[in-house]
């Protein structure tokens, strides 16, 4: 039967094993809190828009202010969690007039926005700039290939600054005749803080089609 120095040796034998153990390796970062989702958080976007067609000397512009803000949490069909989003147009009054509701998505694999019932693959989870896919997958628009292509850069806008961002654009580039542009970009702990998006044809005619731009100006919690 081991005696009491026996026990003891045992023991600091067992605290020195302990003791030279590697740490804990630090968890993965998959890029989720690219894309928070909590009820009550809002951005407001500045959003300018251009209409143009040179072929009837057309060129509308249209700019505005818009909130986005999540409004509520739910399980969708598929038991996946969802969230609603409440999107504002700020009136010249200064009110906030809503103007339609979206809803969003997010699990282990896959963030998605349901964008006036148009589902579209927003992020692919661990993000990283090895990754691509098909922004359009679950809806019946033409296949739009997209992948990160800055991952943890700081960006600014006016008046705000964010420290990690990342940058998701469209892969096939454009050619002389067809253009669709898409870039959207997130940052950490906030979502999207800006996008672009223009879908334009190009022919000796001139150019028909049109552009958007939203710029986060503010964001809260309330």
């Amino acid at each position: 039967m081991p005696n009491h120095t026996t026990l003891l040796s045992l023991a600091l034998a067992s605290l020195l094993v302990a003791g030279c153990k590697k740490d804990d390796p630090e968890p993965v970062d998959l890029g989720y809190d690219y894309f928070p989702r909590t009820v009550g958080s809002w951005i407001d976007y500045q959003v300018d828009s251009i209409y143009r067609d040179d072929a009837f000397s057309i060129h509308d512009t249209t700019s505005y202010v818009l909130r986005e803000k999540i409004v509520e949490a739910y399980t969708d069909p598929a038991g996946r969690a969802a969230w609603r989003i409440h999107r504002f147009v700020k009136t010249p009054a200064g009110d906030w007039r809503i103007r339609d509701v979206w809803t969003s998505t997010k699990d282990a694999f896959y963030a998605e926005v349901s964008e006036e019932n148009m589902r579209r693959l927003k992020l692919s989870f661990p993000i990283r700039t090895s990754r691509a896919w098909d922004m359009n997958i679950y809806n019946n628009d033409d296949e739009l290939s997209v992948a990160p292509v800055e991952v943890d850069v700081p960006w600014s806008a006016g008046a705000l600054s964010f420290e990690q961002t990342v940058m998701v654009k469209n892969t096939v580039p454009a050619n002389f005749v067809d253009r669709n542009e898409q870039h959207e970009r997130y940052a950490r702990n906030i979502g999207l803080v800006y996008k672009f998006r223009e879908i334009a044809n190009v022919q000796t005619t001139g150019y028909t089609g049109w552009k958007l731009k939203a710029t986060a100006v503010d964001y809260g919690q309330d």
